[in-house]
Order: C-alpha cells, then sequence, then structure tokens
C-alpha cells in the first residue's frame, strides 16, 4: 500500500498521535488544530480545487504560521499536564 505523503495526510497523522498521546485533553488543543486543518486546506486545495490568489495564499500561510506556532505551544503545555496527571494519579495509588 502506498503511504499517503501529502500535507493533508501528514496532518491526519499528526493529529492521530496528538490524540493517543493526549487523550481527553486534546479538547485544549482543537480550536487551533482547526484553524490549522483550514490553513492547510486553503494552501492545498484537493484536486481540482480552487487555487488562491498569490497575496492570500501569502497571508494564508503567514496565518498558517502563527497557528502552527502557537499549537507548538499549547501542546507543549497539555504535554505536560497528561505527565503531570500520569504521575499524579500513580502517586494517589501508590506507586511513582
Amino acid at each position: 500500500m502506498k503511504e499517503l505523503q501529502g500535507p493533508r495526510a501528514q496532518l491526519g497523522r499528526f493529529e492521530q498521535f496528538v490524540r493517543s498521546e493526549l487523550g481527553p485533553l486534546v479538547a485544549g488543543a482543537e480550536p487551533l488544530l482547526t484553524d490549522v486543518r483550514e490553513g492547510i486546506a486553503a494552501i492545498f486545495p484537493e484536486a481540482g480545487g480552487t487555487r488562491l490568489a498569490p497575496k492570500e495564499h501569502e497571508a494564508r500561510h503567514e496565518k498558517l504560521v502563527a497557528s502552527m506556532d502557537e499549537l507548538e505551544d499549547v501542546l507543549e503545555a497539555l504535554q505536560l499536564a497528561a505527565r503531570s496527571g500520569h504521575s499524579a494519579a500513580g502517586k494517589a495509588r501508590g506507586g511513582g
């Protein structure tokens, strides 16, 4: 089976990974994931889709980069929360 390589496929794999790592905490990143999903869809339209004019493409690209930067910060914070939650749960059960 050929592995999908496009930006949409990469984002899909990334989202699956984030969901598996963060579980319910992923809800905190959902608005930014939506922004990134919409940015990818606009910049990389499906076959036969309408391409953006150069200035619109540049503006959407800048917004996408900003959303991804913010998403990175949010995911780091959520990952720390997930880890500390696991540690706190383990301590409460008498573990780690």
